[in-house]
């Protein structure tokens, strides 16, 4: 079976902090998960001079009929299937959370990450130029108090990247914290030199 990882991170700016993300990476543990990753493992590439592109880069959520959701309708139907639902996430209780919502500026941030994870075959919250999450989600022009990441790698489809991130505590905490509103998700597909042949980048936040 091929491996497949999950790592997660969050931030939040402290009172009349600033802009700049808090807290720090924590990496999981190799998943089990039955979508493959490439047979072995590859060394880290050179940046692709070709653009990455993402099998999903869909501007919002629409009302359409259960045979023609989109990409956002899916995942944040799924998303917030799993926060409907009080859970444990690594033996710390939490009640059942909001609604999460499809953001254009959540969904950018998590698309940069992901490009830049695909394209130089890293596997890293670390952004280009040392960039954080709650960089990356700044630029795009949204004003957070609070931001939250969570990535993997190797997975054929969402449901199965939501089920590796509800069974690992960290990203399950980013799953179910309440506080979080806004969600952006991106695949970008590997190539036959990357060490992945997906690549899964979310993005939570919490305007100010």
């Amino acid at each position: 079976m091929g491996a497949a990882w999950i790592a997660a991170t969050l931030a939040a700016c402290g009172g009349g902090g600033g802009d700049g993300a808090s807290g720090s990476p924590s990496t999981g543990a190799p998943a089990d998960a039955p979508a493959p990753a490439a047979s072995a493992p590859a060394a880290p590439a050179a940046a692709s001079t070709t653009p990455a592109t993402s099998t999903n880069t869909p501007t919002g959520p629409a009302a359409t009929p259960t045979s023609e959701k989109t990409f956002p309708d899916r995942v944040v139907e799924a998303l917030n299937a799993a926060r409907a639902v009080p859970r444990s996430c690594g033996g710390t209780a939490f009640p059942a959370a909001g609604p999460l919502r499809w953001q254009a500026q959540t969904e950018q941030a998590a698309l940069t990450q992901a490009q830049y994870l695909q394209q130089n075959n890293l596997f890293t919250h670390t952004g280009a130029n040392g960039s954080s999450v709650g960089d990356r989600l700044t630029t795009t022009g949204y004003t957070w108090q609070s931001v939250g990441e969570n990535l993997a790698a190797g997975y054929s489809d969402f449901a199965a990247v939501l089920q590796g991130w509800i069974d690992s505590p960290g990203h399950c905490i980013n799953v179910m914290n309440g506080n979080y509103v806004d969600v952006g998700v991106v695949l970008v597909q590997g190539t036959s030199s990357n060490t992945y042949r997906t690549y899964w980048a979310m993005v939570l936040g919490r305007p100010r």
